[in-house]
């Protein structure tokens, strides 16, 4: 009996820990399948281990840590027609193989989008970065493409912050966790940002608690601010029917008395918020799970040399 629990127990827990490891890919095609980028070349660690000190606020002291570089890539872009490499990208701090790489139909165009990101996102971090073959032409930062952080979704270890991009007729489109769309040329410069069109300018869309208070009366909290002026932890009172409340919540079993109460006790939900009124989000939207602190990484001015 032991054996088998010990067994079910390893078998979740080693795929909790698999699912959120770093993704690698050593191929990317372009959509005709013309065009492939891979390693050419291997530059070998220099295999030495180095040192360095973090400082510590809690202990007042400095942490020392250990690391090595791993090996590294020079990527060749080849004609699969004639097997011909056409050019070489030297530039291996890029870390290609965890990143997404869209290549244009003529081979002259490369895009790598980082939306599969370690860590926490911050306005300056560098997430697109455009190539006309083996030049560097322009790296876009986070902030480029949306106004608030709090708008990511967080794995274990990483985060999302885009559902879609891709090569457009001209130039290049990127869609992000607050439902914008923004439009590049392909030489990085920025042509459009367009909301979708179910969220206006004045709406607020927001991550909230929502209690009911009274007949039609509810107590809205924001946790998450993803558009608008709303402020994280910012509480107030709207005035909605509860049959239209209950739609909003959801999944309800039982009489109307106890869904009221239920409704009471608090639920979350994903709403958008204008002049005090409320209405459901009626398209699919990220699971928005950022600290509540995540407003302080759309205003921390930190930047990242290119």
């Amino acid at each position: 009996m032991f054996k088998i629990i010990l067994f079910f127990f390893l078998l979740f827990s080693s795929f909790s820990w698999a699912v959120d490891q770093p993704r690698m890919r050593f191929s990317f095609k372009s959509d005709n399948q013309r065009f492939e980028l891979k390693p050419c070349d291997t530059l070998i660690s220099d295999g030495k281990v180095y040192q360095d000190s973090i400082f510590d606020k809690k202990t007042n002291s400095y942490m020392r840590s250990t690391y090595t570089y791993s090996d590294r890539y020079h990527w060749g872009l080849y004609d699969n027609l004639t097997n011909e490499k056409l050019y070489t990208i030297k530039n291996d701090s890029l870390f290609i193989e965890h990143l997404s790489v869209e290549i244009s139909n003529d081979g002259e165009n490369l895009i790598f989008v980082d939306d599969y990101s370690g860590g926490y996102g911050f306005k300056f971090m560098p997430v697109v970065t455009f190539y006309e073959r083996d030049h560097f032409i322009k790296r876009l930062v986070l902030n480029d493409f949306m106004d608030n952080m709090c708008a990511i979704t967080y794995s274990v270890s990483h985060m999302y912050w885009c559902s879609n991009w891709g090569f457009t007729e001209n130039g290049f489109f990127v869609s992000t966790n607050d439902f914008y769309r923004t439009e590049t040329n392909l030489k990085g410069e920025i042509i459009s940002r367009v909301s979708r069109k179910e969220i206006g300018p004045n709406d607020n869309l927001i991550r909230a608690t929502i209690h009911r208070i009274g007949n039609n009366k509810y107590k809205v909290q924001v946790n998450l601010s993803i558009r608008g002026n709303l402020v994280n932890g910012e509480t107030f009172v709207v005035e909605s029917s509860d049959r239209k409340m209950r739609k909003i919540h959801g999944n309800f079993y039982g009489f109307l008395k106890s869904r009221n109460a239920k409704m009471a006790k608090g639920f979350y939900a994903t709403v958008i918020i204008n002049n005090a009124k409320i209405r459901k989000v009626d398209f699919p939207t990220p699971i928005y799970n950022s600290k509540d602190n995540c407003s302080y990484f759309s205003k921390i001015d930190i930047k990242v040399l290119n």
